[in-house]
C-alpha cells in the first residue's frame, strides 16, 4: 500500500430533532473525514467526530492532528486526539480491505456476518412523544430500544419509561442512558424505581468509576461503563473495582478499529460484557464501528448502531437499519 494523496475535509450533520442528553442538546455538529488514495486509484475514508463531554478533543483539535498527519509530522500529531487517530485507522482498514477486494468485517474475520441486530434511540421528552416513537420503532422491526434519561427529572423519566413499557410490551428490550447525570446518593434510589420496567441496562447512571463502582453493589439493573472509560488505565481500573457489568465501546472516541478490538479483547477477559455502539457520527463512522462488530461478535447485546436514522444530513451513503438490522453489504 503506497498512499499517494490524503485529504481532510470538514462537514457538519445535522439531526431530525435536538437529542437530549445529560451533557447538552445536539442538534447540529462538524466532523472531519478523511480520505487517503493509493497509487492505483483505490480509496479508503475514516471520520473523526468529536463531541463535547464525550471525547477528550474538539474538532478543531482533529482537524489540526489530520492535517499534520497528512503533512510531515506524521503520527506524532496523532498524540493528543484520539479522534484523528479513529480516522486514520478507519481510513487505512478501509483501504487496506477494499485493495483486498472483501469487505471490512471480513478482512478483519473471515467468518463474520454481514448481518448485525441493532438497538436504536427513541427519543421524546414526553410520555406521548416517546411512546410514539418506541412504537414506531417497533413497527419498523427493532428488537431493542435506548432511551436517554437524567436530563429531566426522575419523576418525568419514570413516567415516560411506565408508558413506554406499557406500550411495547414485555418482549422488547429496553436500555437506559443516564450519561453520568445522576449523583451517587441519588442514583440508587432512582435504579430501584426504575428496574420495575424490566431494563436491559443503564449506562453511566453516575459519573466516574469510583461512583460506578460503589453503585454496582447496590444496583438491581445491569451498569455499563462508557464516558467513565477514555484510556486503557480506566478500563484496567474498571476491571479491578468491578465497577461494571458491561463496557460500552465507541472505537470513534477511543482511537480506531484496532485501538478497539484490543479494549473489548481485555474488557471480555476482565468478564465484562462488551457494547458496540456509535458516537452520534456520520454513516461513515458507524459503518466502521459496524464492521468490528462483526468482527469481534459483539452481537448480543445488539450494538447500538443505528443512529443514521436520526439524521437529517449525512455523509456519504447513509447506513440504514431494515426490520432491526444493518446490512453490511448485499
Amino acid at each position: 500500500m503506497r498512499i499517494v494523496e490524503a485529504g481532510v475535509t470538514r462537514h457538519t450533520l445535522t439531526y431530525r430533532s435536538s437529542i437530549t442528553t445529560a451533557h447538552g442538546q445536539i442538534a447540529e455538529r462538524p466532523v472531519l473525514l478523511l480520505t487517503l488514495t493509493d497509487e492505483d486509484g483505490h480509496t479508503g475514508i475514516g471520520e473523526a467526530a468529536p463531541l463535547n463531554g464525550f471525547t477528550t478533543d474538539t474538532v478543531d483539535q482533529a482537524e489540526a492532528a489530520l492535517l499534520g498527519w497528512a503533512g510531515d509530522e506524521g503520527g506524532e500529531s496523532l498524540e493528543g486526539s484520539p479522534t484523528a487517530r479513529a480516522a486514520v485507522d478507519a481510513a487505512l482498514h478501509d483501504l487496506a480491505a477494499t485493495e483486498a477486494g472483501m469487505p471490512l468485517h471480513h478482512y478483519l474475520n473471515p467468518d463474520s456476518p454481514a448481518l448485525l441486530p441493532v438497538s436504536t434511540l427513541v427519543v421524546g421528552e414526553t410520555p406521548d412523544e416517546l411512546l410514539n416513537a418506541a412504537l414506531a420503532a417497533t413497527a419498523s422491526g427493532y428488537r431493542t430500544l435506548k432511551v436517554k434519561v437524567g436530563a429531566l427529572p426522575i419523576s418525568d423519566d419514570l413516567e415516560r419509561l411506565a408508558a413506554v413499557r406499557q406500550a411495547v410490551g414485555p418482549e422488547f428490550e429496553i436500555r437506559l442512558d443516564a450519561n453520568g447525570a445522576w449523583s451517587p446518593d441519588k442514583a440508587p434510589g432512582h435504579l430501584e424505581r426504575l428496574a420495575a420496567f424490566d431494563i436491559q441496562f443503564i449506562e453511566e447512571p453516575v459519573s466516574g468509576i469510583a461512583a460506578l463502582a460503589d453503585i454496582m453493589h447496590v444496583s438491581p439493573i445491569p451498569v455499563a461503563a462508557d464516558e467513565s472509560v477514555r484510556t486503557p488505565v480506566d478500563l484496567d481500573r474498571l476491571i479491578a473495582t468491578g465497577a461494571a457489568d458491561l463496557l460500552i465501546l465507541k472505537p470513534s472516541a477511543i482511537g480506531g478499529i484496532s485501538a478497539a478490538a484490543g479494549w473489548a479483547a481485555r474488557a471480555r477477559s476482565g468478564g465484562l460484557g462488551v457494547v458496540v455502539t456509535s458516537l452520534l457520527e456520520s454513516s461513515v463512522g458507524i459503518r466502521a464501528a459496524a464492521h468490528l462488530a462483526s468482527a469481534i461478535d459483539a452481537l448480543d447485546p445488539a450494538p447500538g448502531l443505528a443512529t443514521s436514522d436520526l439524521l437529517a444530513t449525512d455523509v456519504g451513503i447513509p447506513l440504514l437499519a431494515d426490520n432491526g438490522y444493518l446490512r453490511l453489504h448485499p
